[in-house]
């Protein structure tokens, strides 16, 4: 995975990085949290939700593949239209 849309920065006040937009650094896609046991230990959290608190999308091999799932794929905005 090289030459990636996004970069990583520290996450202060809690664990993981935060995976940001190469281009526009004010720009974040989430986190990335490293959870231990398993060969899958990374963690891809949206946007507002808190590192280790249960959510997120585990499963991801590497710190890459893990931004690049938040990169992809955003967290979508729920209604409350009915359809």
């Amino acid at each position: 995975m090289k030459d990636l849309p996004f970069t990583f920065a520290r996450n202060t006040g809690s664990r993981g990085d935060r995976v940001v937009d190469r281009a526009k650094p004010d720009v974040e896609y989430g986190v990335v949290w490293r959870h231990v046991g398993g060969p899958c230990r990374w963690v891809a959290e949206y946007p507002g939700d808190k590192p280790g608190n249960g959510g997120g999308v585990p499963g991801f091999a590497t710190r890459e593949w893990a931004g690049f799932f938040l990169y992809r794929y955003n967290k979508p905005n729920l209604s409350d239209q009915r359809g």
